[in-house]
């Protein structure tokens, strides 16, 4: 064995995603190359077809011709791709969007970078500094843990708590009420579950315990929005989930995530222009990352513009499907996780076994899903996440039900 081959099976040896490198091999799911596209529907092979039900362009805007229309005039006016990290210099473009950005949400300001990952590896850390504390939701998304992890290892204390147990996070919060730098950490729109956050209730603990609480909300903005009602439930604007809950930014930190439903690639953080200043001058991402690619600006800025005119027809469209969705699959007897009607349905498969092949007999139907074994899930808790865009269409929901229909499992219950 090779130099090479000891490392990969010593790391393997250690590595809780072992399990995925082992599906990997035998599940259709994974790894798949489009060879074309035609709106949600995908050739993986000469003849075979699948309908995407994995894509997380909730809005449909990776498909709008409008958008892809208006990108060429930027490249040409900025080329391709700014050359310089963003602590030397930035393409005006950058900065209208920031702008743009948080008049949305209603923030002060705004700060861009390529992705959510970057800004939690390089924020989180930044904020917490040697001698912080951070209280992380457990079922919070594996990237702000990781950005915990190197403020850990960097000396800060890290703490966690069960999603939804506001009681054991104050308790933590009074056992380090000496320590000025605490930073509770949850997602918006929980990435498995499209569960929300309470934010209203955070927002206060971190009020009375002098507490900044950090939302990555990647898949929550562009959705969420200001003034649900019950005809429109997810609100208007899809400004995101703190604005969702009528709350301002007192003692939170927005990072909103645009490769989601706008299909670019690019994150911000919402914040005060005191925080803005703090995130371009201490945060890593800001002067060692590149930076997002011209095209990508152009993309998200048209999709701004799209979303003024008809973004809110569009989650009226995900909103429908979803319900339709949730409704067929529970009516075949799985159990579904989904209680906020978030366009995330995860359905309850149980051991890694069954979900090869129930993942294999999806495949085989034309249906493409997320699989999503250990460590993604709980062991023995393995699902099959589906994600409902406006691109999609009743015909495409009614050939997921048929194809769910073939794999169903005497074991599962209606939930």
């Amino acid at each position: 064995m090779n130099t090479e081959q000891k490392l990969i099976a010593a790391n393997r040896q250690e590595n809780r995603r072992t399990l995925i490198s082992d599906l990997f091999r035998q599940c259709p799911q994974y790894d798949v190359t489009a060879l074309e596209i035609r709106g949600r529907r995908i050739r993986v092979s000469d003849t075979h077809w699948v309908t995407d039900f994995a894509s997380c362009n909730y809005l449909g805007f990776d498909l709008d011709a409008e958008i892809g229309a208006g990108v060429s005039k930027a490249i040409e006016d900025w080329g391709v791709h700014p050359s310089w990290c963003r602590l030397v210099a930035s393409p005006k473009i950058y900065v209208d969007l920031e702008e743009e950005l948080a008049r949305l949400i209603g923030s002060e300001a705004a700060v861009i970078l390529p992705t959510v990952t970057l800004i939690s590896i390089g924020v989180i850390p930044a904020l917490v500094g040697k001698t912080g504390c951070m209280f992380l939701d457990k079922s919070g998304h594996e990237t702000m843990y990781e950005g915990c992890k190197i403020a850990r290892d960097n000396g800060a204390t890290l703490r966690s708590f069960k999603q939804g147990d506001l009681a054991r996070l104050e308790e933590m919060l009074v056992e380090h009420r000496d320590n000025p730098r605490k930073i509770i950490l949850v997602d918006g729109v929980y990435s498995m579950t499209g569960d929300y956050a309470d934010i209203p209730a955070l927002q206060r603990l971190a009020v009375k315990h002098d507490a900044l609480v950090y939302i990555d909300d990647a898949h929550g903005f562009g959705v969420m929005g200001e003034n649900p009602t019950p005809e429109r439930p997810y609100g208007l604007r899809g400004n995101g989930i703190v604005r969702h809950f009528g709350c301002d930014y007192q003692n939170l930190l927005y990072v909103g995530g645009c490769s989601k439903a706008y299909s670019s690639l690019a994150a911000f953080a919402g914040c005060s222009r005191e925080m803005q200043m703090f995130i371009k001058t201490m945060a890593t991402p800001y002067d060692l990352s590149g930076p997002c690619p011209t095209a990508s600006l152009q993309t998200l800025r048209q999709g701004l513009t799209v979303n003024k005119l008809r973004g809110d027809q569009c989650r009226d469209v995900v909103w429908r499907l979803t319900q339709k969705t949730v409704a067929g699959l529970r009516s075949l007897g799985f159990t579904v996780q989904n209680t906020t009607g978030f366009p995330i349905v995860s359905i309850f498969i149980g051991d890694e076994n069954r979900l090869i092949e129930s993942a294999r007999t999806l495949f085989d139907n034309g249906v493409l899903v997320t699989v999503c074994p250990y460590p993604m899930m709980p062991k023995g808790e393995a699902v099959h996440r589906i994600t409902l865009t406006a691109a999609n269409t009743d015909a495409e929901v009614d050939g997921l039900l048929a194809a769910f229909a073939k794999i169903r499992l005497p074991t599962n219950v209606a939930g």
